[in-house]
């Protein structure tokens, strides 16, 4: 007998490219714990990974990006954790799978009370999104005003947030307006449905708040309208590409407003800091959920054994997802 993990056999649709496996049980080695996964948040990342339409995963390798587990046995050595902890996993750890043998100084320590762990499972990947896209980019002093597309999207929920927390004003860009009571109680300053965003009378209310780090995650022509709305020699920071097209911003707008564009990833946010320092933000992040001050709206979860039923989820769009997928290793 041994636990469930899912392996990444080839590239292709999910019910082809992943399989569950059995794998032995392990035991620590001295510096090591073995985790059991309670949670992992599910990514489209996940999906692009499995058809290798981004590659961020080898071959027979174990699918995920994050998740939250319990401390389940510890090698003699070590003396960060105990069993029973409640940990994080680092991000970039293949977490689809029921246990994980680990070095226990990777794992950041949740401090109680718990969030759910469904909540807990979502921080990593999106929590650093928000945060670097916050505090990596323009400096933003108490009442400056950011602008920001896909503002329902997890991270859009996370950095209004955020921003909130740090005095820092927000106009968020959503596509639809019955999503608005939920995004005005998470403390954004003024919500603009999309298909207005261009009206002159809303353009030039937007342009008199000065506003000077544009984010943008849907890319095509979205970005130049986020670039339109911010001030001359302004930042647009993109971190995702909702239509899947490039970028777009005109010569015109380029040439008249000296405008900058920029990409990011977590993933080069966390190069930026030392290990310390990224643990830091990570139970920073974990506490915030803690307090349910950051908190993402969950559209299902499923066992492991249900892989497919969670891949085919995270791939719908608008209503039919409307927010996150968990899988549940363990249920």
């Amino acid at each position: 007998m041994g636990y469930l993990a899912l392996n990444l056999k080839q590239y292709g649709p999910p019910e082809t490219a992943l399989e569950l496996i059995e794998l032995p049980y392990e035991h620590p080695r001295n510096n090591e714990a073995i985790v059991s996964i309670n949670a992992v948040g599910m990514h489209i990342a996940d999906g692009l990974t499995a058809r290798g339409e981004e590659a961020l995963k080898p071959l027979n390798s174990t699918p995920g990006f994050e998740g939250v587990g319990t401390v389940k046995a510890l090698g003699n050595k070590v003396t960060c954790l105990k069993e029973g902890d409640k940990v994080l996993l680092p991000m970039g750890t293949g977490s689809m799978r029921q246990e994980l043998r680990i070095n226990a100084l990777e794992l950041t320590k949740v401090k109680q009370p718990y969030a759910d762990d469904q909540q807990l499972a979502l921080i990593t990947v999106n929590g650093f999104t928000a945060y670097f896209l916050l505090k990596d980019f323009v400096k933003l002093k108490q009442g400056d005003w950011l602008i920001q597309n896909a503002a329902n999207s997890n991270v859009g929920r996370y950095l209004i947030a955020l921003a909130k927390l740090h005095s820092i004003k927000t106009v968020n860009i959503v596509r639809r307006e019955d999503i608005i009571p939920e995004l005005e109680q998470l403390g954004s300053t003024e919500i603009i449905i999309d298909k207005e965003h261009m009206q002159e009378e809303i353009l030039s209310r937007i342009l008199k708040k000065n506003i000077k780090l544009g984010i943008d995650a849907v890319a095509g022509d979205a970005t130049e309208n986020i670039a339109k709305s911010i001030v001359n020699k302004g930042l647009v920071v993109n971190y995702g590409t909702v239509t899947k097209k490039p970028c777009h911003i005109s010569f015109w707008t380029l040439f008249k407003k000296d405008i900058k564009l920029c990409g990011m990833s977590a993933l080069n946010g966390l190069s930026k800091r030392t290990k310390k320092r990224v643990k830091e933000i990570h139970q920073e992040l974990a506490s915030l959920a803690n307090e349910k001050l950051l908190h993402a709206k969950i559209a299902g979860t499923y066992g492991i054994e249900d892989y497919i039923k969670a891949y085919e989820h995270i791939d719908m769009k608008g209503k039919d997802r409307d927010g996150k997928i968990v899988l549940l290793p363990n249920k």
